[in-house]
């Protein structure tokens, strides 16, 4: 008896781990590139799921398409991955050049949640309400272009997101977590003045 309570707790135990085994919202949601880190550490258990591509021995990954292409930036993943009650069917990668407004590059998760159970499950991060119901950001950060490169201030502004246009000569970077017509995202963003030199350094997928 006492062995089948001990193999029952032991199956338990590794269902548990398997469900959480991807810290990958975790990883995300500071928007920084530890993500893509985490990304190559899991890549022999993520390539299950979707198609990883490595870009040297500490970083890889989730390939769509094309990220130009509205049609084909994202891509569902062969099989979901579950993060505490959250759903994950698959990786949206999106990128724009609006001219003089600036560039908008996007990745994150496409999330089979409603948008308010993604904001409860993330209770740890700070939500702001940008449209109820439709659009929430956390960890909104700026930098100015005279700035060091490694340096990201806190930005207290009022009005901040995709929404609206950054500021001149500055950079935005920030959580986002929305309702879209077909699907709900939760993506990071960075936007406006970004140099090579920035998106090398927070996008290191981007070659």
């Amino acid at each position: 008896m006492l062995k089948n309570i001990v193999t029952l707790l032991l199956f338990c135990c590794s269902f548990v781990a398997s469900a959480d085994k991807y810290p990958l919202i975790e990883s995300l949601v500071p928007c920084t590139p530890n993500f893509f880190k985490m990304v190559y550490a899991n890549k022999n258990e993520l390539q299950k799921h979707t198609n990883i591509n490595i870009v040297n021995d500490n970083l890889a990954y989730i390939a769509v398409e094309n990220r130009n292409d509205n049609k084909k930036n994202y891509v569902y993943f062969k099989t979901p991955i579950t993060y505490k009650n959250l759903t994950i069917i698959g990786y949206y990668d999106s990128a724009m050049d609006l001219g003089k407004i600036g560039k908008y590059y996007f990745w994150g998760f496409i999330i089979d949640n409603d948008i308010i159970q993604i904001k409860n499950t993330l209770n740890f991060l700070d939500w702001k309400n940008m449209e109820q119901g439709l659009l929430y950001i956390a960890n909104p950060k700026i930098r100015h272009i005279d700035d060091d490169i490694k340096i990201w201030r806190d930005n207290t502004g009022t009005v901040v997101g995709v929404k609206t246009i950054p500021a001149p000569e500055t950079t935005e970077k920030l959580l986002l977590l929305e309702k879209g017509t077909n699907m709900n995202l939760l993506i990071c963003s960075i936007q406006g003045v970004v140099s090579t030199e920035i998106l090398k350094q927070e996008r290191p997928d981007i070659q």
